[in-house]
C-alpha cells in the first residue's frame, strides 16, 4: 500500500512528489515518459534560469529532487483508476496494480477526437469516451473501440465484461499495444481492423461505422480511446466532473473525491511550467492536510474587511 500515487511525472507531479516524500509519505510517481515539457527545446521565462533551460533538464532536475527525498519513479502507463473502498484507490498500469491512500492527477491535458467524420455529433448518442461510465448500456450489443495503443486494448478487454461482440478500429495504423495485451485480445477473439474509418452512421443514434472502402460494420456503440489514458479519461471513470479536456478542481486543487487532487495542465488555466509547479505543491500540501484530518481553509476569506487579523 502506497501513501500517495502521483500520475504524471512532469513539473506538477514531481513538485507534488517532493512535498509528499519529504513528509515521509511513501510516494510513487507513475509516468509514461512522454510529457509535453520534455519536448520543449528551450524556455527563457523559467524562474532562476536567466540564460534559459530545456524542458528535459527541468524534468530531470525534478526527478533528482523528488528521488532525493525517497519518491519512487516508475516508467509505467496508467490505464485505469478505481476506488476499491472508502480508504483505498487502485491504480492499474499496463504492468501492475497499486493500492494507495491518496492520488494526485498530474498527467497534463489530453482529449483526442479521432479523424472520423461526424463522430462528435454522436457523442452521447452512441459515441463515448469512457467504458467504465457507459459500457453497461451496451450489454450484448456490437461495439467498437477506436484507437491503436495500450489504452484502446485495455478498453476493449473491459468491454468484454458487457458484450462478446467487440472489435478494435485502429483507423489506418497498426495495433501498437503491449505484447501481453495483444495476446489477451487474440485469446478473447477481439478482431483488429486497421482500415481507415470514413464516418459514423445512424439516424437518432449510432448504428454503424463506414470504412474507407465503403464496407459497413454494424455497431451500437463506439468508444474512443486514443493514445494513452489522459486526465479526462481517468477522471470520468472515477466520476470526477470535467469540462472539455480539463478536470474541475476546488481552490485547494481537490476534486469531488476524498484524497484525490489534480494539478497542472490537466486542470486548465495558464498552462505554464511555473504554474504547474505551484499547483503541484498546493495539491500535495492539501492532501497531506487531509491525511491529518484537517480541512482546507482559505485564510484570505476568513476575515471580514476591517477585522483585526492578529
Amino acid at each position: 500500500m502506497k501513501d500517495v500515487v502521483i500520475v504524471g511525472g512532469g513539473p506538477a507531479g514531481l513538485s507534488a512528489a517532493i512535498y509528499t516524500a519529504r513528509a515521509n509519505q511513501e510516494t510513487l510517481v507513475l509516468d509514461k515518459g512522454a510529457g509535453t515539457t520534455r519536448k520543449v527545446d528551450w524556455m527563457e521565462n523559467f524562474y532562476g534560469y536567466p540564460n534559459g533551460i530545456s524542458g528535459e533538464e527541468i524534468v530531470a532536475l525534478g526527478e533528482e529532487h523528488a528521488s532525493k527525498f525517497g519518491a519512487e519513479i516508475r516508467r509505467e502507463e496508467v490505464v485505469r483508476i478505481t476506488d476499491e473502498d472508502d480508504e483505498t484507490y487502485l491504480i492499474e498500469t499496463v504492468d501492475d496494480t497499486y493500492e494507495t491512500r491518496g492520488v494526485i492527477l498530474a498527467m497534463g491535458a489530453s482529449y483526442e477526437s479521432p479523424a472520423v467524420a461526424d463522430i462528435d455529433e454522436y457523442e452521447g448518442r452512441g459515441v463515448s469516451y469512457c467504458v467504465e461510465c457507459d459500457g453497461y448500456f451496451y450489454r450484448d450489443e456490437p461495439v467498437a473501440v477506436v484507437g491503436g495503443e495500450n489504452y484502446a486494448a485495455k478498453e476493449a478487454l473491459m468491454l468484454l465484461d458487457y458484450t462478446d461482440d467487440v472489435r478494435i478500429l485502429t483507423n489506418g495504423g497498426p495495433l501498437d499495444a503491449d505484447e501481453r495485451l495483444t495476446e489477451r485480445l487474440e485469446r478473447n477473439g477481439v478482431p483488429v481492423v486497421t482500415e481507415p474509418v470514413d464516418r459514423v452512421t445512424g439516424e437518432d443514434a449510432v448504428d454503424g461505422v463506414v470504412l474507407e472502402s465503403g464496407d459497413v460494420i454494424e455497431v451500437s456503440g463506439v468508444f474512443v480511446a486514443l493514445g494513452a489514458a489522459g486526465g479526462t479519461d481517468l477522471a470520468e471513470a472515477l466520476g470526477i466532473p470535467t469540462e472539455g479536456p480539463y478536470l474541475q478542481t476546488n481552490p485547494d486543487q481537490s476534486t469531488t473525491l476524498d484524497r484525490v487532487y489534480a494539478a497542472g495542465d490537466v486542470t486548465g488555466g495558464n498552462r505554464q511550467v511555473a504554474v504547474s509547479i505551484g499547483e503541484g505543491a498546493d495539491a500535495a500540501i492539501n492532501l497531506l492536510e487531509e491525511f491529518r484530518g484537517t480541512e482546507y481553509v482559505d485564510y484570505r476569506k476568513t476575515t471580514d474587511a476591517g477585522e483585526d487579523n492578529r
